[in-house]
């Protein structure tokens, strides 16, 4: 007998796939972009788990200030995992290259020099913990793109789901707020706009400021980049899943 679930997927429209996945372990600091990787609770499993915050203030620290966090990457060594102990599985690229756990004082040491400040280590209370999915379209960023006048990483737009709509129009994701759709095996639901500030002029990598990038966006949409939306059900997202949109 046919499932509920299976019958509305039989009605779902295919729009596109999922071009990327990107997973941030350590929220302000660049993360990894694995092939798959597994749901947990209403978005990625291991994704955003720790804030670093000032030791003096208590205050979680951010890319925005301090663009030379993006220059530490986070990756988990095993990119199916889940659970609530995920540190065994955490590794951090330092600047110079090195590799280390995320346990070890060394890199934080490291940082805290460059930041001219004591950092730590702390859980992370996210304030999109309701819709903490971060999506954005292969069309948004090319139309951006033509606004900023050359070619534009997505990695510095930092979403979790990039997704190639081909017959999708710029904001495309905007138009889904209230909507479901199937990304392979996971249900999502679109929840409300993302409102981006300054990490966009960042470069994911140096990290060297292009201020060209967020006028395109003020220009583009009032500064609104990409949608939040939640995980309904499923368990494992896939590079290549195809995106069909339902209800």
């Amino acid at each position: 007998m046919e499932s509920p679930a299976d019958a509305e997927l039989e009605l779902a429209e295919v729009v596109g796939h999922l071009a990327g996945l990107r997973r941030f372990p350590v929220r302000p600091l660049g993360g990894e972009t694995p092939d798959e990787c597994l749901v947990a609770g209403k978005g990625l499993a291991g994704d955003r788990i720790y804030d670093l915050v000032d030791v003096e203030s208590g205050a979680p620290l951010s890319e925005r200030q301090t663009p030379s966090l993006l220059r530490y990457r986070v990756r988990y060594v095993d990119s199916l995992v889940r659970g609530s102990d995920l540190e065994p599985w955490i590794r951090v690229r330092t600047p110079d290259g090195s590799e280390t756990t995320l346990g070890d004082r060394t890199w934080l040491d490291d940082l805290a020099r460059r930041c001219g400040r004591s950092v730590s280590l702390r859980r992370s209370e996210d304030a999109h913990a309701d819709a903490p999915l971060h999506l954005l379209s292969v069309p948004t960023v090319r139309f951006l793109e033509q606004q900023y006048g050359g070619t534009l990483e997505t990695a510095r737009f930092r979403s979790n789901l990039l997704l190639d709509l081909p017959e999708g129009r710029a904001f495309e994701e905007d138009r889904w707020i209230g909507r479901r759709a199937w990304i392979g095996d996971v249900l999502v639901e679109i929840v409300r706009p993302c409102e981006q500030c300054i990490v966009p002029v960042l470069d994911a990598e140096t990290p060297e400021r292009s201020p060209g990038v967020i006028n395109a966006i003020v220009r583009g949409r009032g500064g609104r980049l990409g949608v939040h939306a939640r995980a309904l059900s499923g368990n494992r997202l896939r590079v290549g899943d195809p995106v069909a949109l339902v209800g």
